[in-house]
């Protein structure tokens, strides 16, 4: 796997370095603004697009303070199987995704809703 790098300018010009866990975390929250109200996307797309691994993006969503604005919900299992939610747990993570058009059955998402932003980002 290819680390993710981070770009920084200093004084002595830009200077390139191995991402942190906090620039990984930063990542995560821009990269949901990408999926829209009435879709979800899996850990596993966020952790290839930021060359980690899923567990680190569970993580990382687990410390989101700011729900709704951040939109964690949107994120379930590779499965469709909804995942932790620290904000209340999977009934809230359920009736969240619910409000917003996604069809839940056995706390799982059908396959039509999966955003892969992979296939957006690197094509």
């Amino acid at each position: 796997m290819i680390a993710m790098i981070v770009m920084e300018s200093s004084n002595n010009g830009i200077k390139f370095r191995k991402a942190k866990y906090n620039d990984i975390k930063e990542a995560t929250y821009m990269l949901l603004n990408l999926v829209p109200p009435g879709k979800v996307t899996t850990y596993k797309e966020l952790a290839i697009l930021l060359s980690t691994s899923p567990r680190v993006i569970g993580r990382a969503l687990k410390e989101n303070n700011k729900p709704i604005i951040i939109p964690c919900h949107r994120v379930v299992g590779s499965n469709g199987h909804l995942k932790g939610y620290s904000m209340g747990g999977l009934e809230v993570k359920k009736r969240l995704l619910l409000i917003e058009g996604v069809e839940v059955k056995n706390y799982t998402v059908p396959k039509k809703y999966i955003l892969k932003l992979t296939d957006i980002l690197m094509s």
